[in-house]
């Protein structure tokens, strides 16, 4: 992480890559910020894990920061450490979806369960067990275990999409964030962080493991000492719930 001491070495050696184009002097702004791409690469690892060779990841982010050093723009009031990380995160989302490929039957299992859950939520005022939407949907829990397994990665790809893609397109046709793109960030993340406070505690809490903390699933599974699939299922639930509060915030 830049540390703030840095900031005015970091500027001149803007400036001097801006009024020479050198590429050594590119490349040293390359090794300073590539912990961006690691530190995003790793947020998605549960997708790229199924959908791409992690070099292959690696790799788009470096060719993402690389255009995203031309085209930054110093004078501008934004750290390009911001501008970087959406820069990088959209394009990793976009080759990680094009690399993915899920059968008609996952999807069609997925919106069952989908349909089930929101059904169910509805009736119990709750979130319910796997039981209960197993027996509602009239299969095993075994099969409704295969089913949560096998959506949960789309799943977070879904979501990972959501939130990227928007702020991903907003700075697509701009080398900045303009002071109405910075509003818009601020009142998405508020969106986001009203959502996650709708969770269960055990939703949240396995959210708050899983992407702020970088935890495994399997390894919250264990911690929480409930099943994989349980885990999963936790998981999946949380992020239908974010996904169709982050819609209606942008329908709105």
């Amino acid at each position: 992480m830049i540390q703030a001491s840095d900031i005015k070495n970091d500027n001149a050696l803007w400036k001097k890559y801006f009024e020479t184009k050198d590429l050594s002097i590119r490349n040293q702004i390359i090794d300073r910020y590539s912990y961006i791409v690691k530190i995003i690469a790793m947020r998605i690892r549960g997708v790229y894990q199924q959908y791409g060779d992690v070099d292959d990841i690696v790799n788009e982010g470096i060719i993402a920061l690389i255009d995203a050093i031309g085209r930054f723009d110093l004078s501008k009031d934004i750290k390009f450490e911001t501008y970087a990380t959406i820069r990088v995160k959209g394009a990793i989302i976009d080759y990680v979806r094009k690399q993915a490929w899920t059968p008609r039957r996952v999807n069609k299992n997925k919106k069952l369960v989908e349909n089930a859950e929101k059904e169910l939520s509805i009736s119990l005022s709750r979130s319910p067990s796997e039981l209960e939407i197993s027996n509602y949907l009239k299969i095993d829990v075994s099969e409704y275990n295969k089913i949560i397994l096998e959506t949960s990665n789309s799943s977070l790809l879904s979501f990972e999409d959501l939130i990227s893609e928007v702020t991903y397109k907003n700075l697509s046709s701009s080398s900045d964030l303009s002071p109405e793109d910075s509003y818009a960030k601020k009142e998405l993340e508020k969106a986001l962080a009203d959502a996650i406070e709708k969770l269960s505690e055990k939703e949240k809490l396995i959210i708050s493991l899983y992407y702020k903390e970088e935890i495994r699933l399997k390894d919250i599974a264990s911690i929480l000492q409930i099943s994989n699939s349980r885990a999963s299922q936790i998981h999946s639930q949380a992020l239908l719930k974010l996904n169709d509060s982050i819609k209606k915030y942008f329908k709105e």
